[in-house]
């Protein structure tokens, strides 16, 4: 049996949020924050919390499903197979909990989790490493004590399972509503359905022009753009950034006993092993789990484009849950295509501009970051916040620089 004790609660996907359109034409504010999905919505809050005067545009509406944040579920774990993430773990958590006492909503629903690969498995064997010298406590499952705790698997004699018990399912788009919430009861104003057509930097700060014609002024801007970023960095920026965008298919699959995937029973998991696959116990829809499959990434889209379940990697998702799982049916109930948007190297991209610091960019989180956002928007905050070349921040990682793109005939 699982050793995860559960807090699960029946949380909705999203909440209402309390947003004010109010801003005037030529108006100035200390920051403007460019989209409105985890990470803007976060750095909106911070920034607001703060004591500044904040302006949060969004191109949709708050909590819409075109980009990368929203949904009933997304995974925060301490496992990571880099120190610099797995770090500031527990600092994350805690903003996610303080953002909780704050609001009074519930956001974080603790399960446990499972990492599943052959043992020796090089992403694993790290993520192990790094939990031991972090003191983080985990437990390591092999051979028939692994069939006996997870029969819903059907893996080779030679994988392992690493239990992390500081893992846990948050709720996407209450995050999001929340957060935005929170910003506005700070004094932010919120600007939906206001797509940003440029941006200008000033001696004395920034310019944004809507598409509407209307302009607003600010001393920093903070651009979270989501799959849309690389439409703000190529006109803003004098080298490619390589953000690349792609469609995923996360799907829920019925279960034959309920007891067997419960919160409790069943933690979230995630098989590091090639195929690269994840899901969650019954969280959302009752009597499913939902499991999602990486694609390869190799075939890009357009943001724009509308969001289309691909047959080719739902089928193959498919075979995987009826080659590794068991007790799960394999034909789902409901299907979601969402887009991922990366780096080659999957690492983020936070930084000031390299010649106008009023600029901050914020970019490449999909896929792993919705855990981060929370601390992402700390430091986007505390970037706007300090000059050029500070990167006090607790939050700052040096892989997040934006001139390791840089030309090297260029440096």
């Amino acid at each position: 049996m699982s050793h995860f004790k559960s807090n699960n609660s029946n949380i909705p996907s999203s909440s209402v949020v309390n947003i004010s359109s109010a801003a005037r034409n030529g108006a100035r504010y200390d920051i403007i924050v460019i989209g409105a999905g985890g990470v803007g919505s976060a750095a909106a809050y911070h920034c607001a919390r703060d004591g500044k005067r904040v302006l949060l545009l969004e191109q949709f509406t708050v909590g819409h499903k075109q980009g990368s944040s929203h949904g009933g579920s997304r995974i925060i774990r301490y496992t990571h197979d880099k120190i610099e993430h797995a770090d500031q773990m527990p600092a994350t958590f805690d903003l996610w909990f303080e953002l909780e006492r704050e609001s009074g909503a519930k956001l974080l629903t603790m399960t446990g989790g499972l990492y599943l690969a052959p043992e020796g498995e090089p992403w694993l064997t790290s993520a192990v490493e790094i939990l031991h010298d972090l003191n983080f406590p985990y437990r390591v499952l092999a051979g028939e004590e692994f069939q006996s705790a997870y029969p819903q698997f059907n893996v080779p004699d030679n994988w392992i399972g690493v239990e992390q018990e500081q893992s846990g399912i948050l709720a996407a788009s209450r995050c999001v509503a929340v957060m935005v919430s929170q910003a506005v009861k700070y004094g932010a104003t919120v600007r939906e359905l206001s797509p940003v057509a440029g941006i200008t930097p000033q001696t004395d700060g920034i310019v944004v022009r809507m598409e509407s014609g209307e302009t607003f002024s600010a001393d920093r801007v903070i651009i979270c753009a989501g799959p849309w970023a690389n439409r703000f960095l190529s006109k803003l920026i004098d080298f490619s950034v390589p953000l690349r965008v792609t469609q995923q298919q996360v799907a829920y699959f019925p279960v034959k006993e309920v007891n067997d995937f419960a919160v409790g029973r069943f933690p979230l998991f995630i098989v590091t092993h090639d195929p690269v696959f994840y899901g969650f116990p019954i969280h959302e829809r009752s009597g499913t789990i939902k499991i999602a499959l990486e694609n390869n990434g190799e075939v890009f889209v357009n943001p724009d484009d509308p969001r289309e379940v691909k047959q080719e990697l739902l089928q193959e998702l498919c075979e995987v849950v009826g080659h590794y799982m068991r007790g799960v049916e394999t034909t789902p109930v409901h299907v979601e295509p969402c887009l991922y948007t990366e780096t080659p190297t999957r690492d983020f991209v936070i930084d000031r501009h390299p010649d106008y610091p009023q600029m901050v960019f914020a970019a490449g989180f999909s896929g792993r970051g919705f855990k981060h956002t929370i601390a992402v928007g700390r430091l986007l905050a505390d970037l706007a916040q300090s000059d050029a070349g500070d990167y006090a921040s607790p939050f700052w990682r040096e892989s997040y620089r934006i001139n390791r793109f840089v030309p090297v005939a260029a440096q």
